[in-house]
């Protein structure tokens, strides 16, 4: 499957699961292939959350590509939020940064699966890589002492939109 027909399928998935597209003059000047956003009121939250999936393609990836793609779609989504309170006071932030590649090696799919994603305030970030040649989908699948409670549905989201 090549990344314009990933696309339009998992933003047929998002649209159905209350994700809005953003403002493509947002996020194409930095070089965001997509982005769409579901904001609102979560109690699980303690307050507004706004769940942000940024897409990227990036040929020959790498784990240091990886990072610096997820580090950037966070800062991105955190920068963009529908509500101007900062994280942690009724406001919480995920991102979900998917990098688009062909041929992705399979030791970075492993890497991206035992990776603890980064941790922040009030905010979460769980990068994921979609290889356009095999169809496979790679996202962290443990569960860390902190955040434990939200990991699970950290997980299904990913599933839900991209599976």
């Amino acid at each position: 499957m090549d990344s314009i027909a990933f696309l339009n399928r998992v933003s047929q998935k998002l649209a159905s699961n209350g994700f809005m597209p953003m403002d493509q003059r947002l996020y194409q000047p930095v070089g965001f292939k997509w982005a769409s956003r579901r904001s609102g009121f979560e109690i699980s939250k303690f307050g507004m959350h706004d769940s942000t999936f940024i897409f990227c393609e990036i040929p020959a990836l790498d784990p240091a590509k990886m990072s610096g793609f997820s580090n950037a779609a966070f800062s991105f989504a955190n920068s963009n939020k529908s509500v101007g309170l900062p994280n942690g006071f009724f406001m919480s932030v995920s991102c979900f940064p998917v990098a688009i590649t062909s041929n992705a090696d399979p030791q970075l799919m492993q890497i991206v699966k035992g990776t603890t994603p980064t941790k922040h305030f009030g905010g979460f970030e769980m990068p994921v890589v979609f290889d356009t040649t095999t169809g496979a989908l790679a996202y962290y699948e443990g569960t860390p002492l902190w955040g434990a409670a939200y990991f699970s549905g950290f997980r299904k989201v990913v599933v839900n939109n991209l599976a």
